[in-house]
C-alpha cells in the first residue's frame, strides 16, 4: 500500500513539475541605464569670441575653429554644438532661413517641432528654439542674433542611438541648458 501511495504522490508531482512548463516565453525588453544628469552651476566663458554666455561647470569648451566651438557634457555624452557668422545686410535673410531650414530638415524623423521665439531686447539677443520630438538626430536646435553684427546657432547631439524614452531625463536638461545659454548670451563688440 505505501508504495501505491508513493507512485501516485510521485506521478503527481512529476506531473505539476513538467505541466507547469509554459512554451510561450518570451525575454524581458532590454532595460537602459539610469542616467544621472549634471549639478546646474555655472560659470561664464569667456574664450575671447563675439559672444559669451554662461556655461556649466562640469561642461567643458571645445574649441572647433574660429568663433565655433562645442559645450560638451561628458558625463551624459552629450555636445550642444556652437556656429557663429558675422552678419552684415546682404546674408541675415539668408542666415535665418537656413536656421529654419536645417531645424525642419529632421521633420522625416521628428514627430512634431515645437518653435519657441526669444527676444532680451536689454542683450539684444533675439532667436528662435526649435525643440523636436520623437525620434530626430538631434532634439533641440536654435538661432540668435542681433540683427546687425552677430548671428550664432547652435545643435544638440548626443553620441547614442535616438531613443526618446530613455534620453527624456538628458533631452530635459539639455533644454534647460540651452535655455539658459540663450538667456545669458551677451555679445560683445568687437567682431572677428
Amino acid at each position: 500500500m505505501r508504495k501505491k501511495v508513493w507512485k501516485r504522490f510521485s506521478v503527481f508531482i512529476l506531473m505539476v513539475f513538467f505541466g507547469c512548463a509554459d512554451d510561450s516565453y518570451s525575454p524581458k525588453p532590454r532595460g537602459y541605464f539610469r542616467l544621472s544628469v549634471p549639478e546646474q552651476e555655472y560659470k561664464m566663458l569667456d574664450a575671447g569670441k563675439p559672444y559669451n554666455f554662461e556655461i556649466n561647470t562640469s561642461a567643458d569648451w571645445i574649441e572647433k575653429k574660429k568663433n565655433w566651438g562645442d559645450v560638451y557634457y561628458k558625463s551624459i555624452k552629450g555636445r550642444l554644438q556652437l556656429t557663429y557668422l558675422a552678419v552684415d545686410e546682404e546674408n541675415l535673410e539668408y542666415l535665418l532661413e537656413e536656421g529654419r531650414n536645417l531645424a525642419y530638415e529632421h521633420t522625416s524623423r521628428a514627430d512634431g517641432i515645437e518653435e519657441i521665439v526669444y527676444s532680451n531686447p536689454n542683450q539684444d539677443v533675439h532667436g528662435v528654439l526649435y525643440q523636436l520630438k520623437g525620434e530626430a538626430a538631434t532634439s533641440t536646435q536654435f538661432f540668435v542674433t542681433d540683427s546687425a553684427n552677430h548671428f550664432l546657432r547652435g545643435v544638440l547631439y548626443f553620441y547614442s542611438a535616438p531613443n526618446p524614452d530613455s534620453l527624456k531625463p538628458v533631452n530635459d536638461f539639455m533644454l534647460e541648458e540651452t535655455i539658459h545659454l540663450i538667456e545669458t548670451l551677451e555679445w560683445q563688440n568687437s567682431l572677428p
